[in-house]
């Protein structure tokens, strides 16, 4: 597979700014108010955010994700996401209540579908909804073996929450039954009608005519958000582009210098000649960072505690995650040389990152400020001096 078959797992956005949370007071009326609202709402870059851990790794640090979600705003996205890396159901619903209670109000907070059952993944929807999330990320089960049956499991589940539904787009195995793409077009298709499915995610892997494919049969009922940065022009020139699902975005802007954010809210405006400067300006950082991810990504994985080093040298908690037991070519250990290069391509765009020793990295500013310091870890998985 080579750099052009590869779509890269990043993408752009623009500024939403301060935004109200979405009501979910009138059950279906409210779901049917979704797409509208999504149009005039669902803005802008979105981000991860990754656990933070007190130094024995054992619980949540609320200040560290706190941190996180304010570094967010101040990156100017106009989402986030938290992402339970290595939490169990409980962990994973305290994160997504921290995050929601610090996001109140400046920026959008979006989940993941939680649960095994039926009934668990309702009553993950029913928690989101009461503690202000305002979307969801869904993928069909990869498990059912006709469109009818991938169809009729999903609807049960959307029809069942006032949530936005943002389909996931990402190439699956178990899919190619349905559709050569890796991706069950047609399901989305049908599941576009319902009136909270507000969005598809063009992500990672996905083939660009897959992404054309699904643009033009999606594009009149749902946004797209593309997660490539080299398929935006492209994909601008036909479809209205306002809204990007969560990525990496630290990787390629810091507060300071917001070329992601800039960059989709140029092309929003249809201000290709400005909007390509802006490209060009962070492209160094974004090639960077396609060499760092793409073969993990080939791998089933994602460079997850570099990712946590790219927010933190931007202004972000930082801190080490648990460790996620995957393949090193999943997850690969962040050792000097990784930091490094980190550091380096972003100063080749101009930003230059935080003044703080990595030390600080490891047990996160939260705790560092508290006292805490290297001899306080555990351990240090996925992490080499």
């Amino acid at each position: 597979m080579n750099r052009r078959e590869f779509s890269r797992a990043i993408g752009v956005g623009l500024v939403a700014g301060a935004l109200p949370r979405p009501s979910h007071a009138a059950g279906a009326a409210a779901a049917s108010d979704k797409k509208a609202w999504a149009r005039e709402h669902f803005k802008g870059m979105e981000n991860f955010v990754l656990p933070s851990f007190t130094p024995d790794l054992k619980q949540l640090d609320e200040e560290g994700i706190r941190n996180d979600v304010r570094h967010a705003i101040r990156q100017g996205f106009g989402s986030t996401t938290p992402t339970g890396l290595g939490l169990n159901r409980a962990e994973r619903k305290r994160l997504l209540e921290i995050v929601a209670d610090e996001a109140h109000g400046k920026i959008l907070v979006g989940g993941t579908m939680g649960g095994s059952t039926f009934d668990e993944k309702v009553e993950a929807f029913k928690h989101a909804e009461r503690i202000g999330v305002s979307q969801t990320l869904f993928s069909p089960d990869p498990s059912l073996t006709s469109e009818a049956e991938m169809y009729e499991s999903a609807r049960k589940q959307i029809e069942a929450t006032t949530l936005g539904i943002v389909l996931y787009a990402q190439p699956h195995q178990a899919f190619l039954k349905l559709d050569p793409s890796g991706i069950p077009i047609n399901v989305f298709d049908k599941l576009a009608n319902l009136p909270n499915v507000i969005a598809v995610k063009l992500t990672q892997v996905i083939n660009p005519a897959a992404a054309y494919q699904i643009a033009e049969r999606l594009s009149d009922r749902l946004l797209i958000g593309a997660v490539d940065m080299d398929s935006v022009p492209l994909l601008a020139n036909k479809y209205h582009l306002q809204w990007s699902g969560e990525w990496a975005v630290d990787a390629v802007q810091s507060p300071d210098k917001r070329y992601a954010v800039e960059f989709l809210d140029l092309v929003s405006q249809r201000r290709m000649s400005e909007a390509m400067k802006v490209y060009w300006a962070m492209q160094p950082a974004h090639q960077a960072f396609f060499e760092l991810q793409a073969p993990t990504l080939r791998a089933g994985g994602h460079p997850w505690p570099h990712i946590k080093y790219y927010q933190w040298v931007t202004g972000g908690n930082g801190g080490l995650l648990r460790d996620l037991k995957q393949r090193p070519d999943q997850v690969p250990t962040l050792d000097a040389s990784g930091r490094q290069a980190i550091r380096a391509a972003l100063r080749r765009v101009g930003i230059e990152p935080v003044n703080l020793p990595d030390e600080a990295f490891m047990v996160g500013n939260a705790a560092y400020a508290k006292g805490a310091r290297r001899g306080d870890l555990a351990s240090t998985p996925q992490y080499a001096l």
